[in-house]
């Protein structure tokens, strides 16, 4: 799961003893040990980056090479190399000048950044601009107009590729109506078919990623 700066922020901070504190970094964790500090939660690995490119040459940051061909075994191995929780840079995606960005792997940990999150949580999917600017030049029923345009400058509001009260009401609106568990038993005919479907032509685009 890839966080952003804003996101990862509230999910290293924790409780303990009625004090706020930081999940430590690998370079602080020798020292906590020495001073009999324990050491709760995984230890966040900071992956080389440069300005502009992120940790995108691997010659500079030893992260794999990423192409379409094997993107699903890139997270697999980002893990193996550098541990359950991750910091390294991805332009386009991430924030600022490095393209900063938080991948976290482990479920249990997961669980608490989303709850840290409150109502209006933030996700991957507000950086995808192109489909958001797309959806407000085709008309797109899920944009509306804000009545007064938001700190960053937006003046729309894109529904479920965005965050805040229009995300929450589409997504309360999916939730009731499609997602939950008397309502999803009424879709597995439909999904198994699909399933046989698409397996029985599978090795034939076993290199076709989309």
């Amino acid at each position: 799961m890839m966080l952003s700066r804003v996101t990862v922020t509230k999910a290293v901070i924790g409780r303990h003893g009625g004090r706020r504190h930081l999940i430590p970094a690998a370079s602080t964790v020798h020292r906590l040990k020495s001073s009999g500090c324990p050491v709760t939660g995984p230890i966040l690995k900071k992956v080389p980056s440069l300005p502009f490119v992120g940790s995108m040459i691997p010659q500079h940051s030893g992260v794999p090479e990423f192409n379409m061909q094997r993107q699903y075994e890139f997270n697999s191995e980002m893990r193996k190399k550098f541990g359950n929780f991750i910091h390294f840079g991805i332009p386009g995606f991430g924030v600022g000048l490095y393209g900063d960005m938080y991948t976290i792997f482990d479920p249990n940990e997961m669980a608490k950044v989303v709850r840290s999150e409150g109502a209006y949580p933030s996700g991957l999917v507000e950086k995808l601009w192109q489909w958001r600017r797309a959806m407000l030049e085709s008309g797109s029923v899920l944009v509306s107009k804000k009545e007064s345009s938001s700190s960053d400058g937006e003046s729309h509001d894109y529904g479920l590729f965005d965050k805040g009260e229009g995300w929450k009401r589409h997504r309360t609106f999916l939730q009731t109506g499609m997602l939950d568990p008397i309502a999803a038993k009424g879709f597995l005919p439909g999904i198994v078919l699909a399933a046989e479907s698409a397996s029985s032509v599978a090795p034939l685009h076993a290199y076709d990623v989309n």
